[in-house]
């Protein structure tokens, strides 16, 4: 189903159903699935949305993917990713806000090589598959011909809402878990908080894509801030043990 709009060239209905049916199964698999399983439905789901995207026409660079591109979208993420370190770097070194980096899931473990192993697992399995997904495919359905506004706004919504099974599932890693145990309204204020920073990253990350013309950009970037974000937990864990 095509539909011509006065802003631009046809908006393919049918793909985007398609997409948003691949990603909301996908989600669903992902979040059930668990070792091995989850990257590859994760990557399986960016493959699905890319292809479909091709199929309705949408060109490379129109997904980011173009060759041309990636050096600009090398340098933005690069310079994003240096601003969101040191972002990151002063929230830990000031105790009031160091706190809240104390993730459980931060926390130092006995397996050698484990903060090596969750770095690699960030930067190749899981943050590619989802900027593949948003940034790449849905964004690049929803773009052609049109204000950039309303896709960004739609690919950061779907994006935010897709954080909301493993938010409830995770929450009890959080470092405000204490606070929320048994508390139905802090829960949901907590989940849709994460829902409305996830989207509002999502939208910072579909900027840079469509600045620099180059999924690489938001890529490199997600993955500074999720690393960085790691890096920070373990050492926020080891100042408090002290």
């Amino acid at each position: 189903m095509v539909e011509e709009t006065a802003a631009g060239p046809p908006l393919h209905w049918a793909a985007l159903a398609a997409a948003g049916a691949v990603v909301a199964g996908g989600d669903l698999l992902a979040h059930r699935a668990t070792g091995p399983a989850r990257p590859a439905i994760r990557h399986g789901t960016a493959l699905a949305v890319l292809a479909i995207a091709r199929s309705a026409g949408v060109p490379a660079d129109g997904l980011g993917l173009g060759r041309a591109d990636l050096g600009r979208g090398a340098r933005t993420g690069a310079l994003a990713g240096a601003c969101a370190w040191a972002v990151i770097a002063a929230a830990t070194a000031i105790p009031a806000t160091r706190r809240f980096l104390a993730d459980e899931r931060a926390r130092p473990g006995d397996e050698p090589g484990r903060l090596a192993a969750d770095l690699a697992r960030i930067t190749l399995l899981a943050v590619p598959a989802e900027e593949l997904t948003y940034r790449a495919g849905l964004l690049g359905l929803l773009l052609p011909g049109r204000s950039a506004a309303g896709p960004l706004a739609w690919s950061s919504l779907i994006f935010g809402a897709s954080h909301i099974m493993p938010t409830l599932a995770t929450m009890h890693h959080s470092a405000l878990h204490p606070h929320l145990a048994g508390r139905r309204t802090r829960v949901a204020a907590f989940v849709a908080g994460n829902v409305l920073v996830t989207g509002l990253a999502g939208a910072a990350f579909g900027w840079l894509r469509l600045r620099s013309g180059s999924v690489l950009a938001p890529v490199l970037a997600h993955v500074a801030i999720n690393d960085g974000a790691l890096i920070a937990g373990r050492i926020a864990h080891g100042l408090a043990a002290r």
